[in-house]
C-alpha cells in the first residue's frame, strides 16, 4: 500500500513539472510573455489593471498594428487637421481642444478612410465627441480612438475596443458591456453597430 502511494505521489510530481514547463516567460521554452498574456513584440498592452481593463496603445505604430491585425489599414499618413473642415476650430483633430496628440489616416478595403488618433486627454475628447453627437462613430481604447466605415467597424467588433454612445434613444441590447464614460450621459459599450 505504501509503495502504491509513493508511485501515485511521484506521478503527480512529474505531471506538475511537465505542466509548469510549458509556455510562460523565462527559461524552459515557450514564447516569452510580457506579463499580460501577449507575446513580446505584439504591438502594445492589452487589458491591464493600470488601464481599467481597456486596450492601451500609446504610439501611432501600436495603434496601426492593432487595427491592421483586424482590418485593412494601408497607406498611413499623418494629418494635423481634418481636411474637410480645416477652417472649423471645433473640427476633430484641430488644436488641443479634442485632447488629440497625433492623428493619422489610412485606407480600408472599401476605400473609406480609417482615422487613428492617439489621445492624451480622453475627457476632453469625450466632451467634444458628445457635443458633436456622432453616437457609436468613435471607437475608444484607454488612450486612442479609431473611426472608420462599416467594414472597419464590423472588423473591430470583439477586439476589446468600445463604442462611445450618448444617445438615450439608442438603447444597448442586453448582454453587452456598458461602462460609464468620462462625461455624464455617455456610455462605452462593446455593442458596435
Amino acid at each position: 500500500m505504501r509503495l502504491r502511494c509513493m508511485v501515485v505521489a511521484g506521478a503527480a510530481v512529474l505531471a506538475l513539472a511537465a505542466v509548469s514547463g510549458c509556455g510562460g516567460s523565462g527559461e524552459g521554452g515557450g514564447v516569452p510573455a510580457d506579463g499580460d498574456g501577449q507575446s513580446v513584440g505584439s504591438g502594445g498592452r492589452l487589458m491591464d489593471s493600470e488601464t481599467n481593463g481597456r486596450l492601451s496603445f500609446p504610439t501611432m505604430a501600436d495603434i496601426e498594428t492593432f487595427v491592421s491585425q483586424r482590418t485593412t489599414c494601408t497607406d498611413l499618413h499623418m494629418e494635423d487637421k481634418d481636411t474637410e473642415h480645416e477652417d472649423d476650430p471645433e473640427a476633430v483633430g484641430v488644436g488641443r481642444l479634442w485632447g488629440i496628440k497625433e492623428r493619422g489616416v489610412c485606407w480600408g478595403d472599401d476605400r473609406n478612410g480609417v482615422t487613428l488618433m492617439s489621445v492624451d486627454d480622453m475627457k476632453s475628447f469625450q466632451t467634444q465627441a458628445q457635443k458633436h453627437e456622432q453616437d457609436g462613430w468613435y471607437l475608444l481604447g484607454e488612450d486612442f480612438v479609431v473611426t472608420g466605415g462599416s467594414t472597419t467597424r464590423a472588423d473591430l467588433k470583439g477586439s476589446g475596443i468600445l463604442a462611445f454612445v450618448c444617445d438615450p434613444e439608442d438603447p444597448i441590447p442586453s448582454g453587452y458591456k456598458q461602462e460609464k464614460a468620462l462625461v455624464d450621459g455617455c456610455t462605452l459599450t462593446d455593442f458596435i453597430s
